[in-house]
């Protein structure tokens, strides 16, 4: 069947009557009237009862109106979806993250996204916060994801923030430790304990978060990253403060404590107050997976 003649049908159904419909439509009356019975010819039933003041569907006309709105409903449908897969080819989106991001939050957020906008090219790298905005200032990104921790989130006029979450941070104790058997702790109950730590933002956050408890924490050991950290908190010569974001990437010989005054920090997705207008759809659409994946883990 010819599907405007089934626009047609549908909106003469709508109105009521076939010089209604055909004034809204721009054709004739005639020229409706002739699409009607095109339709009624092919399927051999009559569609619309004709009166004084307009048309009342038969039985099969309803049949066929009921028909007819769904598969024009579908066919715009396919519309829509080829165009946006058409304005998508080329489309990308150039994400940049913290470290901690990339264990579950950017795998997690960028299937999500692909499954949505399979054409769309998504590019990453990983960097410190302080590293990131400048680099998306300088149009390297077109969505950043940071924290809070020191030096703080940018105060910039030209950035705009999405928050993501707030991340706690939890206690890792190497294996045999005196508490290891504790589901949650006080950050107190480790005041006599070394630490080891792996950067000036964290640091500063252990040394804050130590200081509200009572304390001075002992940092003996600086390590460069995340595997380090944990290797040091394995062999026994200290224990650490690990986000939440970082749990699925824990050694399996270690244990993770909540503590009764988490220090927490919170997470966030940047973008620049003007972004490209080429990719600004395809970039609100991945920050939005973003918040949507933080949301479900978060449960």
């Amino acid at each position: 069947m010819d599907l405007l003649a089934l626009r047609s049908f549908v909106e003469v159904c709508r109105h009521g009557s076939i010089s209604a419909a055909a004034h809204a439509l721009g054709y004739t009356q005639s020229a409706l009237s002739r699409q009607v019975a095109g339709l009624e010819a092919r399927l051999g039933s009559t569609l619309l009862d004709r009166h004084a003041r307009g048309v009342r569907t038969t039985p099969a006309g309803d049949l066929l109106r009921e028909h007819a709105t769904a598969i024009l409903a579908r066919v715009e449908r396919a519309e829509e979806e080829v165009r946006a897969a058409r304005d998508r080819v080329g489309a990308r989106v150039r994400v940049g993250a913290v470290p901690t991001a990339a264990v579950s939050l950017l795998p997690d957020a960028l299937t999500a996204f692909t499954a949505e906008l399979p054409g769309v090219r998504v590019t990453f790298a990983e960097d410190f916060s302080p590293g990131l905005v400048p680099r998306l200032l300088d149009g390297e990104f077109d969505v950043a994801v940071v924290t809070d921790y020191p030096p703080g989130l940018p105060a910039h006029a030209g950035l705009r923030l999405t928050h993501v979450l707030d991340d706690e941070l939890r206690a890792v104790l190497p294996p045999g430790h005196r508490l290891a058997d504790r589901e949650a702790l006080d950050l107190a109950e480790l005041a006599q304990e070394t630490w080891v730590e792996d950067y000036e933002g964290a640091a500063a956050v252990l040394i804050g978060a130590c200081a509200r408890a009572g304390f001075m924490p002992r940092i003996d050991i600086e390590c460069g990253g995340w595997l380090g950290k944990q290797a040091f908190v394995v062999a026994g010569f200290g224990v650490m403060l690990a986000p939440g974001l970082l749990t699925r990437a824990l050694h399996p010989q270690l244990t993770l404590h909540r503590l009764s005054e988490p220090p927490r920090r919170s997470v966030y997705a940047v973008r620049p107050q003007r972004p490209d207008p080429a990719h600004a759809d395809v970039v609100d659409r991945f920050v939005a997976a973003l918040v949507r994946v933080a949301a479900e883990q978060d449960r």
